[in-house]
């Protein structure tokens, strides 16, 4: 073989084992994660919120981050969701603060009544930013066992029921589905609450096991309920619940700086687009049931609003007592959640 020839061909060798070399390192650069949920695959915050938000990830990341989402309790069940991120049995997961009662005393604070809380965008906002105010100026993070992504809400909700409920006479008839720090307000007002995940709802419903819910209604559609109740009583003065989407620490600590830089650039975005899509969805939600259930939907009078209102005022007060008791900062997280409501009730009212 000529020189010349030998050359060439050391040359295009050379050149294959760079281009194997630079696929494999592709290849090692690239990171799977697992994510778990516990809404449907067909709700709107699986096909139209982690979707989108695990799409943005991959295209920020430049590829280099797949998430493989679980949907539906398909890996783990709503209520192990936290527990099982925390443990590693999945890496990222969204799930519902409430569903673990007592877990998270000082969250409970965003689940209070008589907050403005006009929709999803300023519920979503307010514990979002609660949570970092809580945490840096009160110096108490209930979630520090993970990597706390972002945080958002479902702002009001109302009673869905199989039966009419106009007055307080009305709810003493209530077996009703509260998740979280909601038992307590309907308990307040007469009803006996069942604390369960939205997931177990529609069963509950359909088997008698409850006769209402309390919750939003994008549920209405989202998870079906629309074909097992056939009321739906406006209370936005009584409901809202946090959801938190997390990491666990170890597969957190092990990613690289610039895709953890992703990441906390997409929390901000999407608290953000979160609470759009739940107002959204609960706009949706409410007009499909009517249109295609015949829902009624019933507006408590003035002086009855004012009569739920009274009754519930001693709640808050209870709460403050109740945690301050156990050694937590509860007063100064009314103040704050009660500023930051304030705030973006003023600033998105007309979303």
């Amino acid at each position: 073989m000529k020189r010349n020839e030998l050359i060439f061909w050391m040359f295009i060798f050379c050149c294959a084992l760079i281009l194997v070399s630079g696929c494999a390192s592709e290849k090692e650069e690239e990171i799977e994660l697992t994510m778990v949920t516990f809404w449907p695959a067909s709700h709107p915050q699986v096909d139209q919120g982690h979707l989108a938000w695990i799409e943005e990830v991959h295209e920020r990341s430049q590829g280099k981050v797949k998430i493989t989402l679980h949907a539906g309790e398909s890996l783990l069940g709503a209520r192990e969701i936290y527990s099982g991120v925390e443990d590693g049995v999945a890496d990222i997961g969204s799930t519902c603060p409430a569903y673990t009662p007592g877990m998270f005393p000082l969250t409970e604070v965003f689940e209070l009544p008589g907050y403005e809380n006009v929709n999803s965008v300023a519920a979503s906002l307010t514990v979002h930013e609660g949570y970092k105010r809580f945490r840096d100026e009160l110096g108490v993070d209930e979630f520090s066992d993970v990597k706390v992504l972002m945080f958002w809400a479902t702002g009001p909700g109302d009673i869905m029921s199989k039966i009419p409920v106009k007055t307080l006479d009305d709810v003493q008839r209530l077996e009703i589905r509260a998740a979280g720090g909601s038992a307590v307000p309907v308990k307040t007002l007469g009803a006996v609450p069942h604390s369960m995940p939205m997931s177990e709802a529609y069963l509950a419903l359909d088997q008698g096991l409850v006769n209402s819910i309390l919750g939003p209604t994008d549920t209405l559609m989202g998870f079906r309920l629309a074909e097992v109740v056939q009321y739906v009583t406006k209370t936005p003065f009584l409901y809202n619940i946090p959801f938190v989407k997390v990491m666990n620490k170890e597969t957190w600590d092990s990613l690289p700086q610039d895709v953890q830089d992703v990441f906390e650039e997409l929390n901000d975005e999407f608290a953000m687009k979160y609470g759009e899509l739940f107002a959204r969805a609960s706009r949706e939600g409410l007009e499909f049931a009517k249109e295609e259930h015949d829902i009624q939907v019933l507006e408590l009078s003035d002086d009855e609003e004012q009569r739920w209102i009274e009754r519930l005022d001693a709640v808050v007060d209870e709460w403050v007592q109740d945690k301050s008791g156990a050694g937590l900062p509860a007063e100064e997280a009314v103040r704050i959640t009660r500023e930051l409501d304030e705030k973006f009730s003023a600033e998105y009212r007309d979303f």
